[in-house]
């Protein structure tokens, strides 16, 4: 008997063919990601593959055949993470695949704050060439970076930034101080002492209960006035409306987001008319090689799983095997 996978969005051509070369299993991609597309299969569905669908209780507890939800990325905040262990589902994630491509995104953000990139060019169109008599660019070399959150992205970031000759300042609950000063970063506990002597903070932390709004009104008003703010981990993250109020009364100099609380956001959202922020559409992973390697490890997992050697590196909720030999 196959086992049944429902893939809910398409993934890349080199991913889908992963799962179809297994005559073992049995792929289901509906015509929509909405539920109502495909929870017909909930009932003798085996594994789920989703990319931004949220995966909720109720459709966990209507799978009883359920073993693992493969997730198109690393970020599980689309998945009832606690329904999933409790019903010794595995939830799977796609470890390094995409650390590369948001490292470099990170640092482009980086650069073109620091280099007035934007600015540059719309000046150049415009006309005005001695726009650099005016627009002040800064080098990174030298500058302090707190980096929020040391773990696949974060510590490679650190590693990165050490090699431009930056002086990184590391925090994460999950890292002893020797294991921060390990990967090239001055550990750091509080997050408020630790913010007004960054040039640069940026965000590589998970959205969870204890990180939303990590970074609102009293966490901006500590950091430097020139200094910049970039997320490319998760929207929620940040409060925007204390971003937008931080940036517009020259508070902080600049922000760049590739993730925002609501995404897409609404036409009238206010941060798309501010001149201080650089945004880009949550695509910080999707580059050319990027989808490739998310797609073909969020594939892998699945056939990974079945054939019971699953990496424990991707294993979210190692809990739920526990569960699941009892």
């Amino acid at each position: 008997m196959k086992h049944k996978v429902v893939c809910v969005q398409p993934i890349h051509p080199e991913g889908m063919k992963i799962l179809r070369s297994r005559e073992d299993l049995e792929i289901i991609v509906p015509e929509s990601p909405e539920p109502q597309y495909w929870e017909q299969h909930l009932a003798d569905v085996e594994a789920i593959v989703v990319r931004i669908t949220r995966i909720e209780r109720w459709m966990i507890e209507k799978a009883p055949r359920l073993k693992l939800i493969s997730r198109h990325g690393v970020g599980v905040d689309n998945i009832d993470i606690d329904a999933a262990t409790e019903r010794a589902v595995v939830v799977a994630t796609v470890g390094l695949a995409n650390a590369p491509s948001v490292v470099e995104h990170t640092l482009a953000l980086m650069f073109a704050l620091a280099k007035r990139l934007r600015e540059f060019d719309r000046a150049v169109r415009a006309g005005d060439y001695m726009v650099k008599m005016d627009l002040e660019a800064i080098d990174l070399r030298g500058r302090t970076v707190l980096i929020v959150g040391l773990g696949r992205i974060g510590s490679r970031v650190a590693a990165a930034c050490n090699a431009l000759g930056m002086h990184c300042i590391g925090i994460d609950p999950a890292f002893t101080a020797d294991q921060i000063r390990a990967l090239g970063c001055e550990p750091a506990t509080c997050l408020h002492e630790a913010l007004p002597r960054a040039d640069i903070v940026t965000l590589h932390c998970p959205l969870q209960a204890d990180t939303r709004n990590l970074i609102g009104a009293r966490e901006l008003a500590l950091m430097k006035p020139n200094a910049f703010l970039i997320n490319c981990a998760r929207g929620g993250i940040v409060d925007e409306a204390a971003l937008l109020a931080a940036l517009e009364s020259g508070r902080l100099k600049g922000a760049g987001l590739d993730v925002q609380t609501t995404e897409p956001p609404p036409p009238d959202d206010p941060l798309l008319k501010s001149d201080r922020v650089i945004l880009t559409p949550h695509s910080a992973a999707t580059t050319a090689e990027g989808v490739v390697r998310v797609a073909t490890t969020v594939a892998q997992n699945v056939l990974d799983y079945f054939d019971g050697r699953l990496p424990a590196a991707h294993i979210f909720n190692p809990e739920a095997l526990n569960r699941a030999s009892h």
